[in-house]
């Protein structure tokens, strides 16, 4: 993910004036569209005139759409769940403006079947017009200062722009080296730069906070170089979070709510998806009791949620003595080893969204060896999740850190929306990117 260059402030949700007119333009058309297709229905031909409260009420449909995708969101953000987020938030915005102009002024509404089909169209047709929706991070004119230089800020450095220098610790980087922190005042006042990410955990004792505040009200732009992190590639930096971070920050403490309304829809979906299969559960029972000699079903004890133990079901893929069968072959192939895992599900040791499960001599053995590894057992673990959307499923144990920041990203964002991005890019297997 790379940066465009502009003249506009880092981290601001403006846009430029010729993308924000691309989108009203887009949300016209979407209107346009649903609402003539609509009249179509009724009338059997789309109409070529248009009466004056047609036309109202396409304005007022796009404006109001309009103003739903522009000016909501984070513009760090991007990829599936934005837009999921968006389609329900503009349907919901236009409803409500629909229908308060109505209680309010008497303006009769578009119809509410023309208000949900014209959001889907207006933010399907946002998303494909031939723009970039974000400059992400556009590089002011006075660049970027570094304050550190590691592997944090290495993920994020195509998305700073032009970067002035480096003060502190740089490890492995042609950016040039300003020296220590202790030069902070005597850089900022000779290069002037419009925008400093801060990626040193030492640097409150070389830099006053009251300094960097009072450059911020000067209108730098201060930002948090794991924050950025977070932002871009969607996984937490364990190593860079502080002990106190999980025990009082909001930030990484689990969302009882949506754990809550995901516990409804994960048994509801779990049971008829069980209920579904179930004819398929029973031949391959039989056909791999035929193939293996064994029991069909295998289980393995893993950690669930809050580290209680439970026994994860899947089918058997070899025989008794350890040889392949080309009944286990087949079923890796189909994708269908994991299938009596809808037990656990219905069982609620498991969700259909979280992170993988982990057997609990390897998750005991890794939590000496990962700090905060046991923070991911604070959810259920899923059938599917945010570390197998965006990973290779037999990633070797070296890169279990990898997975782990996935695993803490999805804890801090759970939502029914993060879920829905998730089930996409394990259908679609759409790839985050790098």
């Amino acid at each position: 993910m790379t940066a465009e260059p502009g003249n506009h402030t880092a981290g601001s949700q403006n846009l430029p004036v010729w993308i924000a007119g691309i989108d009203f333009v887009a949300c016209l058309l979407g209107f346009y569209l649903a609402l003539g297709f609509y009249q179509t229905l009724i009338t059997g031909s789309f109409p070529l005139h248009w009466p004056a409260e047609w036309i109202r009420e396409t304005l007022i449909s796009a404006m109001t759409a309009w103003i739903a995708i522009v000016f909501t969101g984070n513009p760090w953000e991007d990829g599936v769940r934005l837009w999921i987020d968006r389609l329900f938030s503009t349907i919901g915005f236009n409803l409500m403006v629909q229908y308060g102009l109505d209680y309010l002024f008497h303006i009769s509404p578009t119809p509410w079947p023309v208000a949900i089909a014209g959001s889907v169209l207006a933010i399907g047709l946002v998303a494909v017009f031939p723009k970039r929706r974000h400059l992400v991070f556009p590089s002011p004119s006075g660049g970027t200062l570094l304050l550190g230089y590691d592997s944090v800020a290495e993920s994020i450095r195509p998305a700073l722009g032009r970067i002035v220098g480096v003060l502190g610790p740089a490890e492995n980087t042609d950016i040039p080296h300003l020296g220590g922190l202790n030069r902070f005042d005597d850089v900022v006042a000779s290069q002037q730069p419009r925008r400093i990410v801060v990626n040193d955990p030492s640097w409150p004792s070389f830099v006053s906070p009251r300094r960097l505040l009072a450059l911020r009200y000067a209108g730098v732009v201060i930002e948090d170089a794991p924050s950025l992190f977070e932002a871009l590639l969607k996984r937490v930096r364990w190593d860079r979070l502080p002990p106190l971070d999980l025990l009082l920050s909001p930030r990484l403490n689990i969302n009882r709510p949506a754990i809550a309304l995901q516990a409804i829809y994960t048994n509801v979906i779990g049971l008829g998806l069980l209920l579904l299969f179930s004819p398929v559960l029973i031949l391959v029972f039989i056909l791999l009791a035929l193939t293996t000699a064994a029991s069909p079903i295998e289980t393995a004890e893993c950690l669930g949620f809050q580290r209680m133990p439970f026994l994860l079901l899947r089918f058997r893929t070899l025989r008794r003595n350890g040889e392949p069968v080309w009944s286990g072959d087949l079923l890796r192939a189909l994708h269908l080893v994991n299938l009596p895992q809808l037990i656990n599900v219905v069982r609620g040791e498991m969700a259909l969204f979280g992170p993988p499960p982990v057997r609990k001599v390897f998750a005991e053995r890794l939590e000496e060896f990962i700090p905060f590894y046991a923070h991911r057992f604070s959810v259920k673990p899923g059938i599917i999740g945010w570390s197998q959307a965006n990973l290779a499923a037999n990633i070797p144990c070296s890169n279990e850190p990898l997975r782990l920041e996935y695993d803490l990203y999805y804890i801090r964002e759970e939502s029914p929306s993060l879920d829905l991005d998730i089930l996409l890019r394990t259908v679609f297997r759409a790839p985050l990117g790098q």
